[in-house]
């Protein structure tokens, strides 16, 4: 296949190598495609998408310091066009679950909720909000903030009850709700959530492929 030189030739590069699983090359031309996207003035919006692929490319090769500064960068962009709220959220999303890994949790929590605010504009996606609100739960657990841990457990339940196969992740807010209730001495409310954790494991047990009897 034949590209152009410019910026949307090196992008279509990069994206045809990420495709063929060659993620060096990939990296090379988002970074020639950013450098011709300068020199050429394009619009903001080229960068922003150059810079979020550079995100995900780096999350693919588990370099996380590098993913975050990428997604940040992407942000930085997007801030000057007035198209992509999805991918603005998705950015958020994804910087905000990073640091909370890092347990950097204020400007974590910064991201989260900017991705919250972010969906009220953008299609609903209610698997990626309760990833939001999961994390803010994390992030709020961490911070001794019981009642919003509580709070952000219990609308990412609302939002996964949206989405299709998500039984580990409905079990694992409420083993994360039975443990704040625990620890403020709700202690029925806590036996309630484990059972509901316990049910939920059950449940994607038994549907797991790899326990279903033999076939003929």
């Amino acid at each position: 296949m034949s590209y152009s030189d410019d910026g949307n030739g090196y992008f279509t590069r990069a994206l045809d190598a990420e495709d063929r699983g060659e993620l060096s090359r990939a990296e090379t031309a988002y970074r020639q495609a950013i450098t011709l996207f300068h020199e050429s003035g394009s619009p903001t919006g080229e960068l922003a998408a150059c810079h979020y692929n550079l995100g995900h490319l780096y999350t693919l090769m588990d370099s996380r310091d590098r993913a975050i500064a990428e997604y940040q960068r992407a942000l930085e962009y997007f801030a000057g066009t007035t198209q992509g709220n999805e991918h603005k959220a998705r950015a958020h999303l994804i910087v905000g679950s990073l640091l909370t890994e890092d347990r950097a949790y204020r400007p974590a929590e910064t991201h989260l909720l900017d991705a919250l605010g972010q969906y009220l504009d953008t299609p609903h996606t209610p698997k990626e909000q309760a990833e939001c609100h999961v994390n803010l739960g994390r992030v709020y657990g961490a911070t001794r903030r019981p009642a919003q841990a509580v709070t952000s457990y219990n609308r990412a339940l609302d939002f996964y009850a949206e989405t299709s196969d998500t039984l580990h992740d409905r079990s694992d807010c409420y083993t994360e709700l039975g443990g704040l209730y625990q620890v403020t001495g709700k202690l029925d409310e806590a036996a309630s959530a484990y059972a509901s954790a316990a049910r939920l494991r059950q449940q994607a047990h038994r549907r797991s492929p790899k326990h279903r009897g033999p076939q003929p």
